[in-house]
């Protein structure tokens, strides 16, 4: 019988009675999406689109001067009540950040998740992230992360060097079980400029 090995060099044993060739597809498949949902930096998920020409990091120290900077504050819903008895159905959300401007580029400074109860859950960003003309950036909760609540929040904090058209910043929810399926959108409004020394943080 043929020895398989993985990516890093180790040795896959069937088990099972699976072949060792599904055995290694299985653990390429699994660190693949290891990969994806456990970025480093703690765990906390990382924009789904990076890395990607459009979009990339930069350090705190490169953001140019900030002509303009905004709050946006976005409505999320990790799960609703469904029918009389409130069963609580859970949706997975995609945040998407879109910049509309067809010249200049915009800076993502902080992507923060909030609790229902205003808790900060988590800062999707471990750098501030550059977005190039007309790309887009998303940030994924699951739909097992029950961690926000019914009415969790988003804040997205952005700037540019020059004038710019608003970037869309909004939010996809999505449901599916028994034969039933659930989908919204929310859109962000803005709140005002970031906190002061927010900014590139």
């Amino acid at each position: 019988m043929n020895t398989t090995y993985s990516k890093d060099g180790q040795k896959i044993e069937p088990q099972g009675g699976l072949s060792g060739r599904t055995a290694l597809l299985v653990a390429v498949l699994a660190g693949g999406l290891s990969c994806r949902s456990e970025p480093p930096g703690g765990g906390v998920p990382a924009a789904r689109t990076q890395p990607r020409a459009g979009v990339s990091a930069v350090e705190p120290t490169a953001l140019p001067t900030a002509a303009v900077a905004r709050t946006v504050y976005v409505p999320v819903y990790s799960h609703v009540d469904t029918a009389d008895a409130a069963r609580p159905f859970n949706l997975a959300v995609t945040l998407s950040v879109r910049n509309t401007d067809r010249a200049e580029p915009i800076f993502l400074t902080a992507v923060r998740y909030h609790d229902s109860d205003g808790r900060l859950v988590r800062d999707e960003l471990a750098r501030p992230l550059r977005l190039a003309p007309l790309a887009a950036a998303e940030f994924f909760v699951k739909e097992s992360d029950t961690s926000g609540g019914s009415s969790a929040s988003y804040l997205v904090d952005w700037q540019a060097a020059k004038p710019v058209s608003e970037p869309v910043i909004e939010a996809v929810m999505v449901g599916t079980a028994m034969n039933q399926g659930v989908s919204l959108i929310s859109p962000g409004r803005v709140v005002g400029a970031p906190a002061r020394g927010a900014e590139g943080r």
